[in-house]
């Protein structure tokens, strides 16, 4: 299926079921309240959009999550996680989040501590394979460029001074440095307060080095996380940005980010069955991906973002 038919369908079906949804934000964020429900027994796939500024992350969400339904992963399979829109976001991408509104209505809160406790149940119970999505702004470090280093308790450096991906349901909007600060030295843990590569990678060490796991992040930065992330045993990863480079696409009105459009076209045409998820090839999405990605930057204009591609799982017997 071809990217403008996968959209186009998820499109109308979401824009039939968000005529009814609130027009003012208050009335809007209280109609789509976060789920709190006990996270599903045999959930393994978890779908991130972790910014709370523009409604394209969400809508990746919506889609790829709409895309594996049609492919026949069951719903109990799937979770989904979100950050309410800032009300800036919500007059910018109004009619874009009203139209969401109802594919998000059962997800979760997109914050660090939920997503690391969700993926520490799904580990325990030793899924058939594990397929991550996190799509977001990414940062090279969260270390506030005003305050020096010296200044900062040791635990505090430690905390912010990494790569990291916005949750922002968590507190702080999950980047903004004194409210993190604040949290931590009120108790809670820093793999609970930022999303981070050693954060996760630890999370994923916790499953069994045999589960296949595919990690696919979507965010300005997100090669940083590589070099912990070729640490965990079976993982195939993709990244939109080199560790040094932005993507692009994460601002108000495009319908997805450009990697975040491109890969989940290129997933819609090469996903037949949900056991064929791990066991796609993803070298060669990769090689689509990463050509395609370049054709729309040069297109605008825009500097390459230089997607990354992991493989941790072994060689293929010769």
């Amino acid at each position: 299926m071809s990217l403008l038919r996968a959209t186009t369908a998820i499109g109308l079906a979401l824009a039939l079921a968000g005529c009814g949804a609130p027009l003012a934000y208050t009335r809007f964020v209280a109609a789509v309240p976060y789920s709190t429900a006990p996270l599903p027994e045999r959930a393994h796939v978890f779908l991130v959009a972790g910014g709370s500024d523009v409604a394209n992350f969400a809508a990746e969400v919506a889609a790829q999550r709409e895309l594996l339904r049609t492919r026949g992963v069951p719903a109990d399979e799937i979770v989904c996680y979100w950050a309410k829109p800032t009300r800036e976001a919500f007059r910018r991408d109004r009619a874009q989040y009203r139209r969401l509104a109802a594919e998000l209505a059962d997800c979760y809160p997109a914050a660090t501590a939920v997503v690391r406790e969700h993926l520490a149940r799904a580990a325990a119970r030793r899924p058939p394979f594990l397929y991550l999505y996190v799509t977001t702004h990414g940062l090279s470090s969260l270390l506030p460029p005003d305050v020096p280093k010296d200044l900062l308790e040791a635990p505090d450096t430690a905390m912010l001074d990494q790569y990291a991906l916005q949750l922002a349901a968590g507190p702080g909007r999950g980047f903004h440095p004194a409210f993190l600060m604040a949290a931590r030295r009120a108790g809670a843990p820093a793999d609970d307060l930022v999303f981070s590569p050693a954060m996760l990678a630890r999370a994923l060490q916790a499953f069994p080095a045999a589960t296949p796991k595919v990690v696919v992040l979507q965010a300005c930065h997100a090669g940083g996380f590589a070099p912990a992330l070729a640490e965990v045993p079976g993982l195939v990863g993709l990244a939109a940005a080199r560790h040094d480079r932005t993507s692009f696409g994460c601002d108000p009105g495009p319908d997805m980010t450009t990697f975040g459009a491109i890969y989940i076209g290129l997933l819609a045409d090469r996903l037949t069955t949900p056991s064929a998820l791990p066991a796609l090839d993803w070298p060669a999405l990769y090689q689509q991906l990463q050509a395609q990605v370049a054709a729309a930057e040069a297109a605008q204009g825009a500097t390459p973002s230089l997607p990354v591609y992991l493989d941790s799982r072994p060689a293929p017997a010769p």
